[in-house]
């Protein structure tokens, strides 16, 4: 086995790309739906690894979603916690094993079940929050701040906005504000889109598209939406306010409210990827041999590794080629 820094994994002569539509593997893994990740799963020419709730959401359905059967190899998709349909790589050839986690989370949310962890060899593991200063509070805490600051704002007759993501963090808010204060939002046509996906794979969502007769009846009164993150702060507040005669109070949801501060009257700490203690936990659990540090912090979630006696280091450092010992 070999990993390049391109992270193509070249295994008994077959070239695996992990998440990288421009490289040449003539096999791609696309961990989930997000779109810096599955710009390949539209290429034909390729033999897509993905699970179906990932085709799905990327509107390609007709695309033969079984698994890809290698000569020697063991494939297995894992669960990685990210997002419905998100999954880790594993493959075992010659009696040795190597993992890339894709986008991760340990803890189980209303939308995704949490990561597996299996034993490994080689591990590729993601760093996006792979810095100490990075410790998110318990996730049933910040469902109940979420639920409390909605259901205090909208029974007070205000109208409230709550951004993430389009896909993945928009879906968690709607459970969240569906289970916990028994509300229906409305939405965009995108993210209800997503929404009737992620119902077909188990995860009922109640939303009102807006446009729809149902929405523009919700409007009459105060409502709760739930819009792309980008697109939620006080300038957007304002204009409603006006509209709508009423008060308008607005929150993000993204881990990076740790520590930056957006244009909004609450930013809630919930993330969809591991904190620095989680990718510690995983790390305790898959005791691999050797580390390679991606997406993110590779240097530092390398250092703070290897001073806890891992074998670690980053996998994108251009002079070097990651080659994996054959037994």
């Amino acid at each position: 086995m070999q990993l390049d820094d391109q992270l193509n994994l070249e295994i008994a002569g077959y070239r695996i790309a992990l998440d990288s539509s421009g490289s040449l593997g003539n096999i791609c893994f696309v961990s989930h739906a997000h779109s810096d990740h599955m710009r390949a799963i539209r290429n034909k020419e390729r033999r897509i690894l993905a699970s179906k709730p990932t085709f799905a959401l990327a509107g390609v359905d007709e695309i033969d979603a079984r698994e890809i059967a290698l000569d020697g190899v063991k494939i297995d998709m894992l669960p990685s916690g990210h997002m419905l349909g998100a999954r880790q790589l594993r493959v075992e050839w010659d009696s040795q094993s190597f993992t890339y986690t894709g986008d991760l989370k340990l803890s189980e949310s209303l939308t995704a079940e949490r990561a597996q962890v299996r034993e490994t060899d080689y591990l590729l593991l993601e760093g996006t929050f792979g810095n100490p200063r990075y410790k998110f509070p318990d996730r049933a805490e910040i469902y109940e701040r979420i639920a409390s600051f909605v259901s205090k704002n909208y029974n007070d007759g205000h109208i409230v906005l709550l951004g993430g993501y389009a896909l993945g963090k928009a879906q968690e808010l709607i459970a969240i504000v569906n289970r916990f204060c028994g509300i229906k939002p409305i939405v965009s046509e995108k993210i209800h889109k997503a929404c009737e996906v992620y119902s077909r794979f188990g995860v009922r969502l109640e939303t009102a598209c807006v446009g729809s007769e149902e929405a523009e009846e919700l409007m009459r009164s105060n409502f709760v939406a739930i819009m792309p993150f980008h697109q939620v702060n006080f300038e957007l507040a304002v204009k409603l306010s006006k509209a709508y005669r009423r008060s308008v109070y607005t929150a993000v949801a993204t881990g990076w409210a740790l520590t930056t501060r957006f244009p909004v009257d609450e930013a809630f700490p919930l993330s969809d990827h591991a904190d620095f203690e989680e990718l510690l936990e995983y790390v305790e659990l898959a005791r691999p041999k050797r580390i390679y540090c991606c997406h993110g912090n590779e240097e530092l979630l390398s250092h703070e590794l290897s001073k806890r006696g891992y074998d670690a280091q980053p996998a994108a450092k251009s002079e070097i080629q990651l080659h994996l010992e054959v037994r």
